[in-house]
């Protein structure tokens, strides 16, 4: 079998609007599975990788993300949208995908279909597993003449070479509420060392305080809704400019200021829980929003259905960590 017919083939079903995209989906996995001979199935592949700007995930955990249906296809159509708007501009672009895991799955369907264009791709990834994969993919793929570069480095302090300037910069290594893995060190990192008119995908991240209820009183029935009352935390180009993350320059580290989020009686009278919502716009209109996704599925902070309290108030700040997260102080 042609490996690389194959992989044109099936990932060509991403751009058609008749298709059936979990079946193309699950083609594209088995694929790639395929192509590492299950070796990301062994015990090593399971091991994140503790870094002291978060987690990179594992190997198998790195892969299983395809999975995730509307996350992956929602990224490759606004990634999609991003190249044609450059080809568009440009006479040639260069594409930085930080965090690939195994198998840059979310940038694979672009080097067949825009193998025409003058486009140079660079797969950065940390986990040295994932790496010596992804370079063996490539090669089974026979991809290598298509101006691939590949960094194994952390994407939190990597620093681009004289004259290295991508015009797109995709980076997927985030969990729901921006939890223990790195994105937001990434972008920052990353967005630091780019053009002003460079595109960055996920274009904007956001944390918003909320709290879910019930609207059926049959138990076995209940359906629960989310209301989102404050967005308290951004990642963005606008945002990493707004004056709201602060590099401390004593301490070499990251910073954010903390917000307050006050929730009265009348909205805790219908709140069952509080909850950190998420929602992520990849490009223009392409966005995952509540429960779309793995990572945008609310994150439960505190049942709050037999609270006496007047109001709440919720103290939240984002902290860069071994275990990076959004802090919440409730009073």
């Amino acid at each position: 079998m042609n490996l690389k017919k194959e992989l044109l083939r099936i990932t060509s079903k991403f751009f058609d609007e008749t298709s059936n995209y979990s079946s193309a989906l699950k083609e594209y996995k088995q694929l790639l599975f395929r192509i590492s001979n299950e070796a990301i199935n062994n015990e090593e592949h399971r091991n994140n990788v503790q870094l002291e700007n978060g987690v990179a995930i594992g190997t198998l955990w790195a892969a299983n993300c395809l999975d995730d249906l509307e996350r992956t296809l929602k990224f490759i159509k606004g990634i999609d949208i991003a190249i044609q708007e450059k080809i568009h501009q440009k006479d040639s672009l260069h594409i930085l995908y930080a965090g690939t895991g195994p198998f840059a799955s979310l940038i694979l369907p672009f080097v067949l279909k825009y193998a025409d264009f003058n486009i140079t791709y660079s797969f950065l990834e940390i986990n040295p597993l994932s790496f010596e994969i992804l370079k063996s993919t490539i090669k089974k793929l026979d991809l290598e003449n298509h101006n691939i570069n590949f960094i194994n480095q952390d994407a939190t302090k990597y620093q681009f070479p004289k004259n290295f300037s991508p015009d797109i910069i995709i980076s997927e290594t985030m969990q729901r509420a921006l939890d223990s893995e790195q994105q937001v060190s990434v972008f920052y990192n990353l967005m630091r060392q780019s053009n002003s008119d460079t595109a960055f995908i996920p274009e904007k991240i956001t944390l918003a305080i909320g709290t879910s209820s019930y609207k059926n009183d049959e138990p076995s029935i209940q359906q629960k809704y989310y209301r989102e009352h404050h967005k308290v935390f951004e990642v963005s180009k606008k945002a990493l400019n707004s004056g709201e993350w602060l590099f401390e320059k004593k301490s070499n580290k990251l910073g954010f200021t903390e917000k307050r989020t006050i929730l009265r009686k009348k909205e805790l009278s219908t709140a069952s829980e509080i909850v950190v919502m998420t929602e992520i716009t990849i490009y223009k209109n392409e966005k995952l929003i509540i429960n779309e996704s793995g990572l945008t599925v609310p994150k439960y902070i505190q049942n709050v259905s037999n609270n006496k309290k007047e109001s709440l108030t919720i103290k939240s700040k984002y902290v860069i960590g071994s275990e990076p997260k959004l802090e919440l102080k409730i009073v």
